[in-house]
């Protein structure tokens, strides 16, 4: 897919900005400058429109993915059931802090993904893990890395 073929998914039409970020940000990864040209040539608004955009929206990578993108979730109800734990369980056997993202991983904080009763959460990639102690989690990971 180019980002030429996703942006002619949909008309030219404000109300389709953010469904064509989210398209893109789906079949690309992430967000890129050249994509954010486009998308704003595209709906004839300026770059830093979209940028506002796609920034406002966790799941919108601007930034390319790292290999392994872990997220814990970061919602009321996760944090009541230690997900700064996991976190710290992660950036000590990972040698990543919270926020930071290098080619292999990336480790952050996710707003609310809506499983409140599954918490705590924890998103390698794509998949999402649920009622995850730090224990698990590193278990988890390593399993995903197939080691």
């Amino acid at each position: 897919m180019t980002i030429q073929k996703a942006l002619l998914r949909y008309e030219p039409r404000k109300k389709n900005i953010l469904p064509v970020i989210k398209a893109i940000n789906e079949d690309f990864g992430w967000i890129s400058e050249e994509a954010i040209g486009k998308i704003a040539r595209y709906f004839e608004v300026s770059e830093s429109h979209i940028f506002s955009v796609a920034s406002f929206y966790d799941e919108i990578n601007l930034e390319k993915p790292a290999f392994l993108t872990m997220e814990v979730c970061d919602g009321v109800n996760c944090q009541t059931k230690n997900a700064d734990k996991i976190i710290q369980s992660v950036e000590s056997f990972f040698k990543i802090k919270d926020g930071d993202s290098n080619r292999k991983f990336s480790l952050k904080r996710m707003s609310c993904v809506g499983q409140c009763l599954e918490g705590p959460i924890i998103k390698l990639n794509k998949t999402i893990y649920t009622k995850v102690t730090a224990d698990k989690a590193i278990k988890l990971i390593q399993e995903y890395l197939g080691n």
